[in-house]
């Protein structure tokens, strides 16, 4: 037992002064001093990290909280802003349809009156009556007249004598101034009663002519084929030189018109009618283009006509342009006088914009349309004056003042003006 050794535990600090001496880390290794922070060193840390911080909230936080008022400026605006209906402008189509109004007139139509003074001896024409070309409508009795182509005939036959006589005059003249035994003075004075004579042998002649040919006009004749609609003679009335007759206007049997003339006929197996074309399709009429015809009193018939011709020129007046549509009549269904509609398609040169016709403000400045304009999420109100072309009830034709393309409102109302904020809605 006496040989087991004993294991000592005392600690250093019981034993060795030298190990109590010693510090705690000699044990444990070398390691490297350390030093206490000064206050200076804390101070400079707690700057840099106020100055990152205060960095960090103006990058991030500040935009942030920038946007977000923005944003709820914007949606207070919108929300507090009036709802409008908007639409965009467009053009018409190329082809273009209007209908005008016009009255139905005869293709030709003439008053008639008398060349010679005289009797009407006999009418063969009433109204209504379809005659030709040429055709007999009245004789006038004219005795004076045909003792005057009497008188004339004599005249002529005396011109002629003394016609006769002069030219032998001349020749025994002429051949006696061969042997000298007149002298030159005399046979120039035989030559110039041969050129009397002929030259009153030729007014003889011409004044005969003329008579007779004014006896021609005791037969009044139609000067184109048409429809008696006026006859102002009677048998018995006098016919002056001027062509007035006697028998009262609008008497038994005789119909006003012509003012004083014998008869008056229209030519209506073809019709026509004058139709005044706005300022704003002047520019795409052109003769040859095809028109519908409705005439009032003839229902559940189209008539077709077409241009045949312009004036070429504005009205200064009213800017407008006359045109004229001839229609074809061959079963007479159309009667002068009637009440036309004109329908002419036609392609125009440059459409119109349309716009909705409740979309027109009317004020003292003239015609505007509210046009909306958008800068990011703000929609404002421009009034933007136009001039109107036609109004075609729902909508209306801009001839100036917009572009296509454009937002306007359709439905404006009195509170809203220039600049007035608002909330744009697609009209529906």
């Amino acid at each position: 037992m006496s040989d087991i050794h004993q294991i000592d535990v005392s600690t250093p600090e019981d034993g060795d002064p030298r190990l109590a001496e010693a510090p705690h880390d000699a044990m444990l290794g070398a390691a490297p001093p350390v030093r206490a922070a000064s206050g200076a060193s804390l101070r400079r840390l707690a700057i840099v990290s106020a100055i990152v911080l205060l960095v960090l909230f103006v990058a991030t936080v500040l935009p942030r909280m920038s946007v977000r008022r923005e944003l709820l400026a914007d949606a207070a605006s919108r929300d507090s802003a009036p709802a409008v209906e908007v639409a965009t402008v467009q053009r018409a189509t190329p082809g273009s349809v209007v209908t005008l109004p016009g009255t139905v007139q005869p293709l030709h139509e003439s008053a008639i009156y008398a060349r010679v003074g005289g009797y009407v001896r006999r009418w063969y024409a009433d109204i209504g009556t379809l005659v030709r070309q040429g055709a007999v409508l009245a004789d006038i009795d004219a005795p004076e007249l045909e003792q005057n182509v009497q008188q004339a005939r004599s005249q002529v036959a005396v011109t002629h004598a003394a016609l006769e006589l002069a030219r032998a005059d001349l020749a025994r003249w002429t051949s006696l101034a061969k042997d000298s035994a007149v002298t030159g003075q005399e046979l120039d004075q035989k030559r110039a009663a041969f050129a009397s004579a002929q030259a009153n042998t030729g007014a003889a002649e011409a004044n005969l002519r003329r008579l007779v040919q004014t006896g021609e006009y005791t037969r009044v004749l139609a000067p184109f084929t048409g429809v008696i609609t006026a006859r102002n003679v009677d048998i018995g009335a006098l016919i002056t030189v001027a062509g007035a007759t006697s028998a009262p206007l609008g008497g038994a049997g005789s119909t006003a018109g012509g003012g004083g003339s014998l008869f008056r006929i229209a030519q209506t197996d073809t019709v026509r009618t004058y139709v005044t074309v706005p300022a704003t399709y002047a520019t795409s009429v052109r003769p040859g283009l095809d028109a519908d015809v409705q005439v009032q009193g003839i229902a559940g018939r189209t008539f077709a006509g077409r241009l045949s011709r312009t004036s070429a020129s504005l009205d200064a007046a009213t800017r407008t342009l006359l045109a004229e549509i001839d229609i074809p009549n061959r079963d007479f269904a159309i009667l002068p006088g009637m009440y036309a509609q004109v329908t002419m398609h036609f392609p125009r040169a440059t459409p119109p914009l349309l716009v909705p016709a409740s979309a027109l403000v009317i004020r003292s400045s003239g015609p505007q349309v509210m046009v909306v304009n958008r800068t990011g999420r703000t929609a404002t109100v421009h009034l933007q004056r136009v001039t109107i072309g036609r109004d075609y009830g729902s909508t209306i034709e801009i001839i100036d003042g917009l572009v296509d393309g454009s937002t306007i409102v359709t439905t404006p109302n009195a509170d809203l003006d220039e600049g007035s904020v608002v909330r744009a809605i697609s009209a529906k």
